[in-house]
């Protein structure tokens, strides 16, 4: 039988006035915009968009100059410091960006004059702000939930009749016992492998290079079953600098033979800055280095592109390749590739990879034969895939077709330490 479920909203305009509140006299120091998100067509609003939309806020927030608040009708509103504002506005490029495809913002350059975003001054505006709030809360009709894929970011609970384990959440006290954890551990049993390989026609994988990285749900499994690592995104940003330092101390002390080369990490832009990535640099051949791959996240490039550049620069000059991952068909023709100037792209296969491209007559046109061999094609799960990318001039992959393809002609290899 299945189990009753009852929703119950929090009312946000509570917790937006609470906020002001604690801010007390030095409200006038902040303003708010408010993006209206349900403005754009439902279509254009994925999952992975909400993911990003909180990402983009969150290291302002974590710094305690900004606070968001999201709607159930997919509303948000952001709080700030008046001194981030340049910053703030650099959000709303990338923003429009990730809903590039929506018709509303398509063709117009001003987002407050098309009525996606307004800006409310705390000090002169506070009245009308406030109004918009209630009138936002009120809007607030339940919302249909599942208990198995719910939206993480509209501030609601679920109460079930049936016996079920709510995860907890990552809080700061939390993720200081898991890094205290994970610098003592033997951190081989969280390492996994999957190959980049190179198929064309029916063809058997050739295995190109191998990318090493953390299975997080074992990790989570391990450790910490009863937590939601990932549910706040900043202190999940914290654990996985963790986990790249972490990853780059076991491959230096890594010594089966077989990775000597010919492998990618997933890292983030600030541990290539670090001192723990100069030590791993130190303790590598110079001979390595051009045959090991960093692969950057699109959403972690654009949070600081400062950094990116710095980064990127520094690790192509001393041999490593930059591969950026993350990357959607749709949104491939909007990248300025040129001065990116990576080695290699890692775009993301889906169901719907041919419409977008029938859709658009000059795909082959942006996408040079040149660009087309730097092209992976990831999270494959079937083999339509290939032959789709097969037909684009794409002749690398990776997913779990692949990897079982491949493990049914070569067996897989163990991670070990040097003792």
């Amino acid at each position: 039988m299945e189990a009753k479920t009852e929703t119950r909203t929090i009312r946000t305009d509570i917790a937006v006035a609470e906020y002001l509140r604690k801010l007390d006299a030095a409200v006038g120091e902040y303003d708010a915009i408010y993006i209206n998100v349900s403005k754009l067509e439902s279509k254009n609003i994925r999952d992975s968009h909400r993911q990003e939309l909180a990402d983009t806020f969150a290291a302002f927030v974590s710094k305690a100059m900004a606070r968001y608040f999201w709607f159930a009708n997919e509303d948000v509103i952001v709080i700030y410091n008046r001194r981030i504002k340049d910053e703030i506005l650099s959000c709303l490029v990338k923003i429009r960006f990730m809903f590039h495809d929506d018709e509303l913002l398509k063709n117009s350059d001003n987002l407050e004059a098309i009525g996606f975003v307004k800006f409310y001054n705390m000090a002169d505006d506070k009245r009308e702000f406030y109004h918009l709030v209630s009138k936002l809360s009120h809007q607030q009709n339940p919302v249909k939930l599942q208990t198995k894929k719910t939206n993480p970011f509209v501030v609601n609970t679920i109460a079930s009749s049936a016996p079920a384990k709510q995860k907890k959440p990552l809080t700061p006290d939390i993720l200081a016992r898991v890094q205290k954890i994970l610098s003592v551990a033997d951190f081989s049993s969280f390492i996994r492998r999957q190959a980049i390989c190179a198929v064309i026609g029916k063809s058997a994988p050739l295995r190109v290079f191998e990318e090493v990285y953390v299975s997080i749900p074992d990790l989570r499994e391990m450790l910490l079953p009863d937590i939601d690592l990932v549910a706040n995104p900043w202190l999940f940003l914290s654990l996985s600098e963790t986990l790249d330092k972490r990853v780059l101390e076991t491959i230096g002390r890594h010594d089966d033979g077989s990775l000597i080369g010919n492998f990618s990490v997933n890292i983030n832009v600030s541990t290539i800055l670090s001192d723990e990535f100069l030590a791993f640099d130190e303790s590598i051949s110079a001979s390595m280095r051009p045959s090991i791959i960093l692969e950057l996240q699109l959403v972690d490039i654009f949070s600081d592109i400062k950094s990116f550049v710095l980064a990127k620069t520094f690790a192509q000059a001393r041999g490593y390749k930059i591969c950026i991952d993350g990357i959607s068909v749709d949104k491939l023709k909007y990248l300025n590739r040129a001065n990116l100037n990576c080695d290699l792209m890692k775009i993301i296969w889906h169901p719907s990879f041919m419409d977008v491209i029938n859709e658009d007559k000059h795909f082959m046109d942006y996408v040079n034969k040149a660009e087309r061999a730097k092209m992976i094609l990831c999270r494959i799960d079937d083999p339509s895939a290939i032959e789709v990318g097969n037909s684009l001039g794409i002749n690398l992959y990776q997913g779990r077709y692949v990897q079982r393809l491949l493990n049914a002609v070569a067996p897989k290899v163990p991670f070990t330490l040097r003792k």
